[in-house]
């Protein structure tokens, strides 16, 4: 929605004008039924993000050629900003569209561009100007305005949300306050550690608001207890952080994807680098943000690195998948299979663990085995390979990288790690020093230090977005972000493709006698 002008009246004309048609706006207003409120609602997704609470796409047309926008790209929030104040757009002046400005009449010219003076809009002209192309006064709008395509359940959803946009603030938003929250595990065995991550985002919370908070407004912190010990909760921590009204939620723990994802998704609430225990991956359209790849990105990684390193030998030789036969195995496999597919190279072999390893091994040994099962399956694959295949390449996810789970091996064994190593390694100077200076105790580290990077994304996004902050334009902040350094992580960049913010890794191996992970490898980028 862009460029909603008009042409002029004179002076008589506009105050007969508008006096009609602010009784018919308000009049409206005030005949609304119980079902406006929720209509709001709903339109507030297609405004913001492109999309109807139905899952189908908002679609506008660019005349005069009709060249079709969809979805996010079409999303009025685009241009008009997500509080709908306009802006200037590749030299096109992208007018104020909030109800003060659009139901009063313009009775001067505005700006350099639209240099036109309009009535007030109505609710008919105001729908006619998104669907047709027309002004109040029956202007032409500029071509840079999209003609939507919307049935009549839409035009009611988008209608009741631009008229209160930027009249109510978001959830978690007061002039004095900007209140975030946090799914943690308070009980139970991870108990410890969630506490522990709630303290360090509390904390770097109180460093903001003891320098004078952002833009006046002190940073709340709320937690609700996500451990599964909790079984007499009817709602899962995230949905009940959402009912208590929170901008947006951050650091939360993370095992997979959730029942409230979708909730996550229709309301557009960002949950800023939760804590992943194995990585994580969204769709691109995702308010999820994480920091680091999940480990079948990481597989698509190696896979990537061995086609560029040794593509001759794996046209000749397959790759050796071994898992559990869980979902995590199948997981894996599949992105190996995709990434091998995709490279036009040889089909892999699948060693399914509890079934028992095979009495002979294939001719020809593969190029490396992957793997993907449970710590106390890699052991004795270790010592299975090294009487058959001492010279193989084993490559497995950082998680496993444990002198108690490998053992002594004389194999080559790497490890897939999206932590920077060696040069890349983050200086943790600052961290050590902050978690002194709150008498925090080191606990959990990867907890603790993934706590310190969500709170040092979402503050970063929050100081860019400024005053007028709402949920839409802190997630248009978040996917600016580019080479952001949170001081415990390799840089990380988002994009309205990207929410992943680590895209790669190292290879990585044991140091004997330290056990500690070292780098095998240079830095290694995960080609999309």
């Amino acid at each position: 929605m862009r460029g909603l002008g008009g042409l002029s009246v004179n002076a008589r004309q506009h105050h007969v004008l508008l006096m009609v048609l602010a009784s018919v706006w308000f009049g409206c207003k005030s005949a609304s039924t119980p079902e406006d409120p929720e209509h709001a609602r709903r339109g507030r997704m297609l405004f913001q993000r492109g999309q109807s609470v139905r899952g189908m796409p908002l679609v506008g047309l660019l005349a005069p050629e009709r060249v079709e926008l969809g979805g996010e790209v079409a999303a009025c929030a685009r241009c008009h900003g997500p509080a709908g104040r306009g802006s200037a757009e590749g030299g096109v002046e992208v007018p104020d569209i909030t109800p003060g400005a659009l139901f009063h009449s313009r009775p001067r010219a505005v700006g350099e561009l639209e240099d036109r003076s309009r009535p007030a809009y109505t609710r008919d002209t105001l729908l006619r100007a998104i669907t047709e192309g027309r002004s109040a006064s029956g202007r032409t709008l500029s071509v840079a305005m999209p003609r939507y395509e919307l049935d009549d359940l839409s035009r009611r959803e988008l209608l009741a949300y631009l008229g209160e946009l930027g009249e109510r603030p978001d959830p978690g938003v007061s002039p004095t306050t900007l209140t975030v929250g946090a799914a943690l595990p308070l009980t139970g065995s991870l108990g410890p550690a969630g506490r522990e991550a709630a303290a360090v985002l509390r904390a770097v919370f109180d460093d903001v608001n003891a320098r004078g908070g952002l833009f006046r407004r002190r940073l709340e912190l709320v937690v609700e207890d996500d451990a599964a010990q909790v079984p007499s909760l009817q709602a899962d921590a995230t949905e009940r952080l959402l009912e208590r009204g929170v901008l947006a939620l951050v650091g939360s723990l993370r095992r997979g994807p959730r029942a409230s994802d979708a909730r996550l998704t229709r309301e557009g609430v960002p949950l800023v680098l939760p804590l992943a225990l194995r990585g994580g991956t969204s769709d691109v359209d995702s308010p999820v943000f994480f920091l680091y790849p999940d480990e079948p990105s990481l597989a698509r990684l190696a896979v990537q690195w061995l086609a560029n390193s040794q593509e001759p030998r794996l046209r000749r030789a397959s790759l050796v998948v071994a898992h559990s036969g869980d979902d995590v195995g199948a997981e894996w496999t599949r992105a190996v299979k995709d990434e091998m597919t995709r490279r036009a190279l040889p089909s892999i072999t699948e060693l399914v663990l509890p079934r028992g390893l095979p009495d002979e091994w294939p001719a020809r040994p593969p190029v490396a085995v992957l793997y993907a099962g449970a710590p106390e399956e890699l052991a004795p694959l270790l010592r299975w390979l090294e009487a058959r295949a001492p010279s193989v390449l084993v490559l497995a996810p950082a998680r496993l990288a444990r002198p108690e789970v490998v053992g002594a091996t004389s194999l080559q064994l790497r490890f897939l790690s999206p932590v920077g190593l060696g040069e890349r390694a983050p200086r943790l100077e600052a961290f050590s020093e902050f978690m002194a200076r709150h008498g925090l105790e080191q606990g959990h580290a990867a907890f603790q230090l993934g706590a310190y990077a969500a709170a040092r994304v979402l503050v970063e996004a929050l100081t860019r977005t400024g005053a007028e902050v709402t949920r839409a334009s802190l997630m248009l902040q978040l996917e600016s972000l580019r080479d952001f350094d949170t001081g415990v992580s390799p840089p990380l960049t988002f994009g309205v493709n990207r929410r992943v913010g680590v895209q790669g890794g190292q290879l990585a191996a044991l140091e004997s006698g330290t056990g500690r992970l070292v780098p095998a490898s240079e830095w290694l980028p995960l080609s999309p």
